[in-house]
């Protein structure tokens, strides 16, 4: 399923939504759940989302959540721990997939942190979480929006839709756990 977003508030709520869930999990099903793939083209949204996926974490109030481009990887104070990762260099002049993840990347996971990854194609398929979901955020046609959904004050052409793919059985219970509350909020779009 697709959902509209209309703008860069919308990115951020849908990945409040997204972690009240995840805060809560306990003995949920979905607790499981140890990581979220975004894909999307540049300016998309999807440090927009993970913004709002950690004030909704406990302990998000004291993060300063910043896209990971250039540091490869940022940790925040959350609990849990949620690793914000990208991947993009890992694509620049043809290079191949990510092999391995950076150790202290893999230590973090062990202990049981939540990995947000921006251009997991460039992880080596066999190192992907079985339990996760991913979000793609996708251009509109036909809508206007005023500004980037990551870079304020820069202006973008289209609306985006979050497209929620569930993989494993956690994942599954997961986005059969969000289907409501993200109809109850937002437009569902032709994905």
């Amino acid at each position: 399923m697709a959902w509209l977003l209309d703008n860069a508030e919308e990115t951020e709520t849908l990945g409040r939504i997204i972690g009240g869930l995840l805060s809560g999990a306990g003995g949920m099903p979905w607790g499981k759940i140890r990581a979220l793939y975004l894909r999307g083209t540049l300016g998309s949204g999807k440090t927009t989302l993970t913004r709002g996926l950690v004030a909704a974490l406990p302990g998000g109030e004291d993060a300063e959540v910043a896209s990971p481009s250039f540091t490869l990887c940022n940790i925040y104070p959350t609990r849990p721990a949620l690793l914000h990762a990208d991947l993009y260099r890992m694509g620049d002049n043809g290079a191949a997939a990510l092999g391995a993840l950076p150790e202290d990347m893999e230590d973090s996971m062990n202990d049981g942190a939540l990995l947000v990854l921006e251009w997991p194609e460039y992880l080596a398929p066999a190192l992907w979480e079985e339990d996760r979901l991913e979000i793609e955020l996708r251009s509109v046609p036909g809508g206007a929006c005023t500004e980037n959904l990551d870079i304020p004050g820069q202006s973008c052409e289209m609306k985006r839709s979050a497209v929620i793919t569930a993989h494993g059985a956690a994942g599954a219970a997961l986005l059969e756990a969000l289907q409501p509350l993200l109809s109850s909020r937002f437009a569902v779009c032709e994905a």
